[in-house]
């Protein structure tokens, strides 16, 4: 299967351009660049550097050249065309570039999670970003949204209040499941209520289309009922079974990967034992954790 899915870019506000990514399911992200003069700031490069080539050519069609990449998280879906960014600046937070010199590129669990892109992990050459979201200076007034933890340990957010756009990164996921394998659904729900408080106009997702506070808050409830569900299959001492044919997912039930929603409820109770939390998130749901020999 070729990377190059079908891609749309579209100018969602003076020079805040966005290239929508096939239809946002696994590791098929959106990105953005915002362009100011002949500079351009990058938000997330997608899975692979042949994904970002119509992004960096639009970017020279407007006379201008990439010096600074923002990695919103360490997702190889948002870090991997780095690469077509080499001759700029790529920071991300801390935390983000410490979980990537970690994992590395692991091909074989790449491979499994996303077999439509099998074998394309073999010669990615992965270009981990500074620790340096402080020396950022963002165009057009934008303000950078620091959430520890979210979706994952790390997530960032950009807002530009004049033109009203939020560049969600993976807190937003529109028509498509959100996952939540190394996040904290409480700080995520937090990370999101911070967000609709800004009342933004136009919210470029991580994931899936283009939406707005409505949007946003129905992922926000998506999250809380997982939420409230893992406190009641620890109360009622439920099975993850019993939970999940309990749990009623509303409109998410409609969205795209609605199978992870047994993850993510996995997730949920983990946090509510106590077995996660805001200092330590690192034990994955006991689906994907590794088993014995």
């Amino acid at each position: 299967m070729s990377v190059l899915l079908h891609q749309r870019i579209i100018e969602v506000a003076d020079g805040i351009i966005v290239i929508l990514n096939g239809n946002g399911g696994m590791g098929v992200s959106n990105a953005s660049c915002v362009i100011d003069g002949d500079k351009a700031f990058v938000v997330d490069t997608m899975t692979f550097p042949e994904m970002a080539e119509g992004m960096v050519r639009e970017i020279a069609r407007r006379g201008a050249h990439t010096d600074m990449v923002l990695n919103t998280h360490p997702h190889i879906d948002h870090v991997g065309g780095n690469k077509a960014f080499a001759d700029a600046r790529i920071v991300s937070h801390p935390a983000s570039v410490s979980f990537l010199q970690r994992l590395g590129l692991p091909v074989k669990m790449y491979d499994r999670l996303m077999p439509h892109f099998r074998g394309r992990f073999d010669n990615l050459e992965l270009v981990i970003p500074e620790p340096a979201i402080d020396q950022l200076r963002l165009p057009r007034g934008g303000e950078l949204y620091v959430f520890t933890p979210a979706h994952t340990l790390a997530d960032l957010a950009v807002w530009f209040p004049e033109s009203r756009v939020l560049l969600a990164g993976d807190i937003s996921f529109i028509g498509v499941t959100p996952l939540a394998v190394h996040g904290l659904l409480s700080g995520w729900i937090e990370a999101i209520d911070t967000l609709l408080a800004l009342n933004p106009e136009v919210i470029v997702p991580g994931h899936g289309a283009i939406g707005s506070c409505h949007e946003l808050r129905a992922q926000r409830d998506y999250l809380a009922a997982l939420y409230r569900m893992g406190q009641l299959a620890v109360e009622e001492n439920l099975s993850l079974e019993d939970a999940l044919a309990a749990f009623d997912a509303g409109p998410a039930a409609e969205w795209l990967e609605a199978d992870r929603t047994s993850l993510n409820l996995e997730r949920a109770i983990q946090e509510v034992r106590g077995e996660i939390n805001r200092q330590d998130i690192s034990m994955l749901p006991p689906s994907v954790q590794p088993r014995a020999a």
